[in-house]
Order: structure tokens, then sequence, then C-alpha cells
């Protein structure tokens, strides 16, 4: 059954603005904004909702030992709950104790349950670089408010003799948000080409998804050499491209 609930990075577009010239009637209607200050965020998000297009995600990072990361951390949950946008994708680091990360992570997830808002941890280190990382951190955490955002490139990118598509099947349970990306499979390497010209079983990811009952964002992530000399214009292009790829294997 083809999947319906794709997204875009805002980098990808190079601003929300590009996105609202550039998306309205393509094959993707939701969003990952950045996070901003909250009349920014604000603006951002009813200037595309107005163009059809729905933020998905709100993409932010937090320093666990720092406290003006938190404080603006806080800030977005709070203008996310005004917005009603459900889950916060987010790249955390800053603390190498992980019994300290997972209290830190755990007093996070409790903020973002009292907003109705789910955090989506990163497909990085040093919490969520595999499988095995990212099953130790929600165990440890073990609260419903956060899960893992699933990268299908990140995995080759971190590990050696690792595949996304093996390392997906184990922490399904945990998984509320994808980021499609595809890799030349080379451990660090940056190559991220279009969708279905790198390594990644997009098709056996894909059914395992659908298998699960997934209706999470599944959220296009295209950067690196592929996408530096591209104008907006171009980098919608290749969104396209990746869409026309998910058609021809039955995931969109």
């Amino acid at each position: 059954m083809p999947f319906s609930n794709f997204s875009v990075r805002e980098p990808v577009y190079l601003g929300w603005q590009n996105a609202v010239d550039l998306m309205p009637g393509s094959p993707v209607s939701g969003f990952e904004v950045s996070a901003r200050p909250a009349a920014e965020l604000a603006e951002a998000v009813g200037a595309l909702r107005d163009a059809g297009i729905e933020p998905m995600t709100v993409a932010g990072g937090i320093k666990l030992n720092d406290d003006t990361s938190l404080a603006a951390y806080l800030g977005v949950l709070d203008a996310m709950a005004e917005l009603s946008i459900p889950i916060l994708f987010t790249s955390a680091s800053g603390e190498d104790d992980h019994a300290r990360a997972a209290d830190m992570l755990r007093d996070l997830a409790e903020e973002a349950a009292e907003r109705a808002v789910v955090i989506s941890l990163e497909t990085h280190p040093p919490y969520c670089e595999n499988a095995e990382g990212m099953l130790a951190t929600m165990n440890a955490v073990d609260h419903p408010n956060l899960r893992v955002n699933f990268d299908t490139a990140n995995i080759f990118y971190y590990n050696e003799n690792l595949d996304s598509a093996d390392e997906l099947e184990r922490v399904l349970d945990y998984v509320v948000s994808v980021h499609l990306k595809d890799t030349d499979g080379g451990f660090k390497s940056a190559q991220f080409p279009v969708l279905g010209k790198g390594v990644v079983q997009f098709e056996r990811i894909f059914a395992t998804l659908e298998k699960a009952g997934f209706d999470g964002p599944l959220t296009l992530e295209l950067e690196g050499p592929l996408m530096r000399d591209l104008d907006a214009a171009g980098r919608h292009q290749a969104v396209v491209d990746c869409m026309e790829y998910l058609r021809s294997i039955g995931a969109a």
C-alpha cells in the first residue's frame, strides 16, 4: 500500500520561503520546519499552512548540559504546543555520561508530554547511532514521549558492517519518524544521492514500515555534494526525482 505522509526538511529548500513558492502542487505536502524563536516559527508555520503545506515536525538540537540550550529548547516546545505540531526531531549531545543523559532526556520527555509533543531522537551519536544505542537509550529513559527518528543513511555513515534495513527491524517499536536518505554506503561518506541511486534497501524499508502500520512522517533529507551547488529550483527537482523513485517501487 502506498504511503502518503511524505515530508521534506527545510534546509533542502534553503528556507521555508522557497518551499512556499515551489512545493504547492508537488508530490510532497509535508514539511520539517527548522526551530527558531516563537514569533518566527509562527510566521513560517502560518505561511506554510496557507500554501497547503503542513509542518509535521520541527527540527532542533539540544546540548543537554547547557542551560541556554535547554531554555531555548523548552521555548520551542512551548511554541509547538501553540501551533499543534506533534513531533520535535532532535539531535541531542553534550553529556557523555549515558546514565546522566538518560535522566536529562527523561525530564525533557516529561516536559514534552505536558505539551502533547513527542521528542524524536536523530540517528546520531552519542545516544542513537545504531540499533544497539537506540535500544539502550530508549530502555534507560523509559518514557513514551521520547522516541527515535530513524535515518536510513546515517546507519551507514556512523557505522561499519551494518545495514539500515536490518537495524530498522530491531527498533521499529520506538520509531515515530523517518528521514529518507540514500548513501553510497561508505563509513563517514557524505555522498548522499537521490533516492534509489545508492545502497539503501528502500523496498525492504517500506515493507517493514507497512507491516508495522507505520503512519509517522517520512521526511526527505537531501544534503551533501549532491545539493551543494543547486539553487532552490534544482533542489525541488531533486525532491520530485526522489518521489518518482518512491512511486516506482510502490511506496508513494
